[in-house]
């Protein structure tokens, strides 16, 4: 791997955004959203990094009743100050909180995901689930996810981004 780790980041996202734009175009997808990541919540410590800048794409596909299923993908800046990676799919049951123009949702869901973080499980991809909730209105929303402590020098801490839609199809 370079120094900057460019090469080993390109590698693993470049081929699974093939296959989430891929895999998302034949199914026919409902809506495409970006994902702004912003912040962890660490239970029990001061010392890691709290902000979890980073950018993604999630696509939401047409809902099956209540259920909505997705793909997503983001690069983030993790606890630890370093750059991880994830591509995951999920399934979301919407419940609407408000009707009118501007409908307030309520989404809970949970998505299986492939990881890559440095400094855990050697720099290699790992596979892991998460439930999640979100909160949106017609053009953008708030998702949080509650991450349990797995490993023993890991703290359990609550994940939080923001979600813009870009297109409806």
């Amino acid at each position: 791997m370079d120094k900057t780790g460019q090469g080993t980041q390109l590698k693993f996202t470049l081929p699974y955004l093939l296959v989430t734009l891929l895999v998302s175009t034949q199914v026919g997808a409902n809506e495409l959203q970006v994902i702004i990541s912003g912040t962890a919540i660490h239970q029990g410590s001061n010392d890691l990094n709290e902000n979890n800048y980073g950018f993604g794409l999630q696509y939401d596909f047409a809902a099956q009743g209540r259920w909505i299923p997705l793909l997503n993908m983001a690069s983030f800046k993790d606890s630890n100050d370093n750059t991880s990676r994830y591509v995951g799919a999920g399934l979301k049951r919407r419940f609407g909180i408000s009707s009118g123009q501007q409908r307030l949702n309520l989404d809970l869901g949970a998505a299986a995901l492939v990881m890559r973080r440095p400094g855990y499980n050697d720099d290699e991809p790992f596979i892991g689930a998460l439930p999640f909730v979100s909160l949106s209105n017609g053009w953008g929303g708030i998702n949080a996810t509650y991450v349990p402590s797995l490993a023993n020098e890991a703290l359990p801490f609550w994940y939080f981004q923001f979600s813009l839609k870009l297109f409806e199809f």
